[in-house]
């Protein structure tokens, strides 16, 4: 019996060796793997920084930009780099759709459509690219191909109603186009959004009693350094970690921001918080000063924290 234990106890130190050892190569090999992929992100990176400088370099010189880029197609290619090679299709997706836009910018529309075409997917073709299809062939007047492309940006996409708009527009749908920029006008929650201002503009100019009407399809950028929307992330970290340290929401279940400065026009973001309890709290928190005020919703009134806590 006494051997019976000394062979479980030895049993079982083995087994715990066993396991850290398998531990410590499954840490081992995660930490290896986040390395592998940090250099992987440390190429494409470079290769951002190429395509942005390619992209300001095309406002004096498209012509040279299209030989570079093909130059560095051909270079791409043949990449047999350990890291590199892991990005050969985004880079490859990249420099055809910098030449597509340059070549629309061109009006070299045919040849904008065969750099699009080098991905001979169609099935999957939504998006931004649908888009700049769609930008094409509104341009060769090949107008149902132009409209099938707009529906295949997809609704709910970010771009599709102002697209829409645009196709509306350019094809004499005058009452048509000026509902979906009355649409996007009305609709805060895209204020963010770069086309916002560019919808507003449009339905501006529709209001007019002889407006010029617009001939083009929005072609999306693919310049790396255009933002498609204003985003507040930081601020709305911050806040959510302001909202974490008050001793009011210490049993928190959740928090959403009900309304941002882009939505309200106003310079604070409203902020609701709900405990386990189903206790809801409404804050303002200011944009600049970051200041927060509780909102009382039942007496409809604006207190500072501490006149708030004098009344609990």
């Amino acid at each position: 019996m006494k051997n019976f234990f000394l062979i479980l106890i030895s049993l079982t130190i083995f087994s715990c060796k066993d396991s850290n050892e398998s531990f410590e190569k499954e840490e081992n090999a995660h930490l290896e793997l986040h390395k592998e992929m940090d250099k992987v992100h440390e190429e494409y990176t470079k290769f951002q920084k190429q395509l942005l400088a390619y992209y300001i370099e095309s406002e004096r010189n498209p012509d040279l930009i299209i030989s570079k880029a093909d130059s560095l197609l051909l270079i791409n290619k043949n990449e047999k780099g350990k890291y590199k090679s892991q990005i050969k299709g985004t880079i490859e997706d990249q420099l055809h759709y910098l030449k597509a836009e340059l070549y629309y910018k061109k009006s070299e529309y045919e040849k904008s459509i065969k750099e699009l075409d080098f991905d001979d997917d169609y099935d999957f073709i939504m998006g931004d690219r649908a888009c700049a299809y769609g930008a094409n062939y509104l341009k060769l007047k090949q107008l149902d191909k132009a409209r099938s492309f707009v529906d295949s940006i997809r609704k709910g996409y970010y771009i599709y109603n102002y697209a829409l708009a645009n196709y509306n527009e350019s094809v004499g749908n005058r009452n048509e186009a000026y509902k979906i920029y009355s649409k996007i006008k009305n609709d805060k929650s895209i204020k963010h959004y770069a086309y916002y201002k560019l919808a507003v503009n449009r339905f501006e100019e529709l209001e007019k009693d002889n407006p010029k009407l617009l001939n083009e399809i929005y072609f999306p950028t693919g310049n790396p350094s255009f933002d498609i929307a204003d985003s507040d992330d930081t601020n709305r970290t911050k806040i959510f970690n302001l909202m974490e340290k008050l001793p009011e929401n210490q049993d928190w279940a959740g928090t959403r921001i009900v309304e941002s400065p882009q939505e309200n026009d106003k310079n604070y973001y409203w902020v609701r918080v709900e405990t386990k309890q189903n206790k809801k709290f409404n804050y303002y928190i200011y944009q600049r000063t970051f200041e927060i005020k509780f909102l009382d919703t039942i007496n409809n009134k604006l207190l500072t924290l501490e006149e708030w806590r004098k009344q609990k």
